[in-house]
């Protein structure tokens, strides 16, 4: 794991419980970067509106994601059938979120707020491929961009 996302993951851990900010996720996102020290969407995008695609710093693969790398979601939903007949849903229709671990390929723990009903930050598992898990499977849908945060530049 690098430095820089160790310290976005951070921020997000020290904040886990509390609202940050007015509680939406990008918001939990642009501070986690500010204060690591990080370019901030609005720094690589300039303009951006609410219903954009952010753009986090590098983009990366799935399968190179670690701890402070940021998943912004499109349309997303999972569905787990779990083999004893019990289900769960998500969705999180225009969502980011910042990795807290990486759990196996393809399921990871985020740090994410807005979802719920809740505004404070949370801990979550999101899975980000369909296929057979431990206790049963999961269906996957949307789209998912990876970010790996770049240093800001120095003048």
């Amino acid at each position: 794991m690098s430095v820089l996302g160790n310290a976005v993951a951070q921020f997000a851990e020290t904040n886990l419980a509390s609202q940050v900010g007015n509680g939406e996720c990008w918001t939990l996102g642009e501070r986690a970067l500010t204060s690591a020290g990080a370019r901030t969407s609005t720094e690589i995008m300039g303009n951006i509106g609410p219903d954009d695609n952010y753009v986090w710093g590098e983009a990366i693969g799935m399968a190179n994601l670690e701890v402070g790398d940021i998943i912004q979601f499109r349309n997303y939903t999972y569905r787990f059938n779990g083999s004893d007949g019990a289900w769960n849903q998500q969705s999180r229709p225009h969502h980011t979120a910042i990795v807290a671990a990486v759990v196996s390929s393809g399921v990871v723990d985020v740090f994410e707020c807005n979802v719920g009903g809740s505004r404070n930050v949370q801990r979550n598992r999101i899975y980000l491929q369909t296929g057979a898990l431990s206790g049963g499977s999961v269906t996957v849908s949307g789209q998912m961009w990876y970010y790996r945060p770049q240093a800001r530049r120095t003048t």
